[in-house]
């Protein structure tokens, strides 16, 4: 079990960015959380949801993480911030042509995510394409929780054969979300096909940045190796913008 020196991929700790933190006092504690918890890097990555807002998100989360990024450090939480977004893919990225703002610590890999109930996989097979056509790395936020990889878990093979990534949320394999979330998260665990786990925290209840409350309680059997790519190594290679090769370990369908 690995219980120190996370880099947490997917957090909404900004304050009044969207549905995440409602304050600063908030996002203060989930960074002193995340730092007690064994997290060393915190990604923030509020939603884009409209294009037409993406500027003065931009503008906001800059100034809002710098100010953060200090206030933790005057408290003596050895936290690092990471900027990014979590973006919601719909027709309207066809028509966005420079993403670098927007991406994961302005690297190639941008984190992306989908309406739960109506994305299809050949909307996803689209958006990807045309990301991937960018130049990007598409990292598929959560997709233990869309429906339509719960109805087919292979989609999940040929969107990893197109060269997307995956971010799995930490909670999801003990079941926060529902089983058949679970379910499809450790299949992703045991077969290789997790990238990344973030707290994708929200709030100071169930939602929030320890990671190892959920950790502690998964699979013995699963290995420190699947762990240390998802929770370092792979997180540690966005930081330094560097390839990531994937380390798809069996079918998903044999689980």
């Amino acid at each position: 079990m690995i219980d120190y020196g996370y880099i947490d991929m997917h957090s909404h700790t900004l304050w009044g960015m969207d549905d995440g933190a409602r304050d600063l006092e908030t996002s203060v504690e989930l960074c002193r959380l995340a730092h007690e918890t064994g997290t060393d890097y915190l990604f923030l990555t509020p939603h884009i949801i409209n294009w037409e807002d993406a500027g003065a998100l931009y503008d906001a989360r800059e100034e809002r993480a710098e100010y953060l990024q200090n206030i933790i450090h005057s408290e003596g939480i050895d936290l690092s911030l990471v900027k990014g977004f979590e973006i919601l893919c719909d027709d309207d990225i066809f028509g966005i042509k420079y993403f670098e703002p927007y991406t994961l610590n302005n690297s190639k890999y941008i984190l992306i995510e989908f309406n739960f109930h109506r994305t299809t996989e050949d909307d996803v097979n689209a958006w990807c394409d045309y990301l991937i056509s960018c130049g990007l790395v598409p990292v598929i936020a959560h997709p233990e929780r869309y429906e339509f990889v719960k109805n087919d878990i292979s989609v999940i093979e040929r969107l990893s054969n197109k060269g997307c990534l995956f971010q799995m949320n930490c909670g999801s394999a003990v079941g926060v979300f529902g089983d058949k979330e679970c379910n499809v998260a450790l299949k992703m665990l045991f077969a290789g096909y997790v990238d990344f786990i973030g707290s994708d925290a929200h709030d100071l209840r169930w939602r929030n940045t320890d990671m190892y409350y959920f950790l502690r309680d998964y699979p013995e059997d699963l290995s420190d190796e699947i762990l240390e790519k998802a929770l370092k190594e792979n997180p540690l290679k966005v930081l330094n913008n560097e390839d990531i090769k994937q380390q798809r370990l069996n079918s998903l369908l044999i689980y």
